[in-house]
């Protein structure tokens, strides 16, 4: 009866003592979940540019004056010269950039002449088309173990354990021993 009872005692410090060991001392794992977001965005710009180009202008305008003719010379003459007045006093020219016209009227030629000369236009009209697109390839939640220094006072707890441990098995070899006779 002795017997079943000590190796019953044995068998539940043995027990006890791993069911320690394998728990160990620390507290639980600590674990941090931590969220991932994997996205691409991508853009997309498309430019359409049309350009129309005219070419300079160069102008030239004579009219002649026809001279009045009405029969009665002195009313002629007189008309004429007014006229003749009148058209030299339209004599001008306006310059801008490559711009540019003249309006004169030559008395010899009885003619009125308009030069023109315009420069070379550009148009140029672009369109850009931007697409945007985004798009989230992934979400994951990566847990991630958080591995904290054990304290001071950690270590000192884990040691003591460790000590009382090893007089505890001390301890049960002794009790052993002392209980049977196969150590002797």
């Amino acid at each position: 009866m002795k017997k079943t009872i000590t190796k019953f005692l044995i068998f539940s410090v043995l027990l006890l003592m791993l069911s320690l060991i394998s728990s160990g001392c620390s507290s639980a794992k600590k674990y941090k979940e931590e969220n991932t977001f994997l996205k691409s965005e991508i853009q997309k710009k498309d430019s359409i540019k049309n350009v129309i180009i005219n070419q300079a202008i160069d102008d030239k305008l004579i009219t002649p004056v026809v001279q009045s003719n009405t029969g009665n010379r002195k009313l002629d003459s007189l008309v004429n010269v007014k006229v003749d007045e009148i058209l030299s006093k339209l004599n001008t020219s306006k310059n801008s950039g490559d711009n540019s016209y003249k309006l004169i009227y030559d008395k010899l030629a009885k003619q009125l002449e308009f030069y023109s000369k315009i420069a070379q236009t550009k148009n140029e009209n672009s369109t850009t088309k931007t697409t945007n697109g985004k798009t989230i390839i992934q979400i994951k939640k990566i847990p991630i173990v958080i591995k904290k220094p054990l304290s001071k006072l950690e270590k000192f707890l884990m040691g003591l354990g460790i000590l009382t441990l090893l007089y505890l098995g001390y301890k049960v070899v002794v009790f052993i021993r002392n209980k049977t006779s196969l150590w002797v």
